[in-house]
């Protein structure tokens, strides 16, 4: 049976308990211009890409959002993976706090989120003081039919006032009748004049699950889109399909792809294309159905994506779950009132920000506990300066990955558990670093290499006397690497605001903010003597205790010049930084 028809969704409406959470309920200044409480439409497309061109394939989203709202070109996951990626977009928490790190139990999916308690702990349990809230289309893998609610273990989702999940739906297209569901619960929520939330998630441009014997294995597209972009391929950037081996880990082992095999691969992004116009007719549905309601100028949309995904780029057949930038970098567009039109935001952003935004919009009290921070509308940080919008992205994984499509057998399911690290600044440096559990390191200037083909710090990498430039001045990698080095160590058990300002772990005498800062010769010492990360071996599960000691904070003299003899203090005590998270569950 195809995809297009297995698909669909709950018909019954669950009604749900809603616990109070008497932390939140003050107002900021982002409140409406009339006093009242905005709206929320969050339209979460699955697996859809950035870097290769997605959205110029969706115009009715260009209209509707693009046109009237803030685009976050800078917007990225934290862990290129569904179920992990969804269970921190509506916590405000980084994966290794979620413990969420895979697609299906023992480490991922519904039973892993209800486990650790985020079923009690998470954005709709938050605003049901104040908000109706809806959901429909996929939340997290393994809610199945015979199991959904039959126990502590697969309990009902909480917070919800209603909502619907995936179910069959004979000769009906997924993406249509989420579209329908999400149509009738704002209907819902108008009649019920309450301010509210609706989750909309149709699961396009994902692969469809279910392929029949010699059925093609890619996205299921509308019948009535299957004719569309007969001539579109995967943009062949420098790092599609390469002659030359690239990567870090298990990808620079892998085989260029043939003739045949690029071919496949080429239809398989066409599929996604045309998926993806499903979704595009949604969100215009939402827009028209909002602006009929008269409900348009008081709700705020916003559209993304899960994760990234990569179609022959270093050679990786169709997939996500790798820190490189076809991955972790996705769309982000918001509309509402207040957002100014046509804006584009290029500081770094992240899903761990998105509930803190909506707080913040709704007129909420920030938790203490959130481990993002609102995103930019309007400005760049709360006191205007630049520098008080966190410049980094940490990037996390655990365990293996699955390719897709016809020839997704070639990559295997090889251990893909790693750290890594984006970290930006506009007009100045942009750098990826990644440290593989095998060891292996990447690290690309991408403000020259976006593509990500040169990695400095390979064995078989650039010259001795490769150089980074950072605030106008030229640094040794190893110089910058250090730096880098220690940022990692100050994210990978962060927790709150040591996830937002990973410098202020480092730096508590608050002198530094940025890579620019840190660049400084005092610091050399600092940098050079901390411990690296690296992970004990490599496993399918995250345990702190196998990812290394935490960093030291930088203690100065009177002078910040060291010990006197020109030489700065090793002192290498550990920041402090909380270490409470379960550990994992091997698969």
């Amino acid at each position: 049976m195809h995809f297009l028809h297995l698909v669909a969704l709950l018909s019954i409406v669950h009604s749900v308990v809603i616990a109070h959470d008497h932390s939140t309920g003050h107002h900021s200044r982002h409140q409406t211009r009339s006093n009242k409480k905005p709206n929320f439409v969050f339209i979460l497309s699955d697996d859809q890409d950035y870097e290769m061109g997605s959205l110029d394939y969706m115009p009715l989203l260009k209209k509707h959002i693009t046109q009237h709202g803030t685009s976050f070109e800078r917007h990225f996951v934290t862990t290129a993976q569904c179920c992990p990626s969804r269970s921190s977009l509506w916590t405000s928490k980084a994966t290794h706090n979620t413990n969420v790190t895979d697609v299906h139990a023992p480490n991922g999916g519904w039973q892993k989120f209800v486990k650790m308690g985020w079923n009690e702990r998470y954005l709709p349990i938050w605003l049901s003081q104040e908000y109706n809230t809806y959901y429909t289309g996929k939340f997290q893998n393994g809610m199945a039919v015979n199991t959904y609610g039959k126990d502590k273990e697969h309990a009902y989702m909480k917070g919800w006032t209603s909502f619907s999940w995936t179910l069959t739906y004979i000769r009906q297209y997924s993406t249509d009748v989420i579209r329908d569901k999400g149509l009738k619960y704002i209907n819902d929520a108008h009649k019920a004049g309450k301010p509210f939330f609706v989750g909309i998630a149709p699961v396009g441009p994902h692969v469809r699950t279910q392929a029949g014997k010699g059925e093609e294995h890619t996205p299921q597209p509308a019948k009535r889109h299957e004719h569309m972009f007969p001539n579109a391929t995967v943009p062949r950037t420098p790092n599609f399909n390469p002659a030359k081996a690239s990567g870090g880990g298990w990808v620079q082992k892998l085989e260029r792809q043939s003739a045949e095999n690029v071919a496949s691969n080429d239809l398989f992004y066409r599929r996604r294309l045309q998926a993806l116009q499903a979704v595009d007719e949604l969100v215009e549905a939402v827009v028209q159905r909002l602006e009929k309601l008269k409900l348009l100028d008081n709700t705020y949309i916003f559209f993304s994506s899960d994760n990234g995904f990569h179609i022959g780029q270093h050679r990786l057949q169709p997939g996500k779950g790798c820190a490189y930038e076809t991955d972790v970098h996705v769309p982000m567009m918001i509309r509402g009132p207040g957002v100014k039109a046509g804006e584009r935001v290029m500081v770094p952003t992240t899903h761990i920000d998105v509930v803190p935004t909506i707080f913040s919009l709704a007129g909420i009290t920030l938790r203490n506990d959130f481990d993002g921070t609102p995103m930019p509308l309007g400005q760049i940080g709360s006191d205007g300066d630049p520098r008080a919008r966190h410049e980094h992205v940490g990037i996390e994984f655990w365990g293996d990955v699955a390719s897709e499509g016809k020839f997704s057998h070639r990559d295997g399911k090889p251990v893909n558990t790693y750290k890594s690290l984006r970290i930006i600044s506009d007009g100045d440096y942009s750098l990826s670093y990644t440290v593989w559990c095998t060891g292996d390191h990447e690290l690309y200037d991408m403000s020259s290499d976006h593509t990500q083909m040169h990695n400095l710090v390979s064995s078989n990498g650039p010259a001795a006397d490769a150089i980074i430039q950072v605030g106008g001045q030229r640094y040794p990698v190893k110089k910058v690497r250090d730096r880098l080095d220690a940022v990692v160590q100050a994210v990978k058990r962060c927790e709150g605001a040591a996830c937002i300002k990973p410098w202020a772990t480092l730096h508590p005498q608050g002198d530094v903010k940025t890579l620019r800062d840190a660049m400084a010769a005092k610091y050399d010492l600092f940098y050079d003597n901390q411990v690296k990360m690296k992970f004990d071996k490599c496993m399918a599960a995250y345990h702190p205790s196998n990812e290394g000691a935490l960093p030291a904070a930088f203690h100065s003299s009177n002078n910040d010049e060291g010990d006197g003899n020109g030489k700065q203090k090793d002192t290498r005590q550990e920041a402090s930084l909380s270490l409470d998270t379960q550990a994992g569950e091997d698969a």
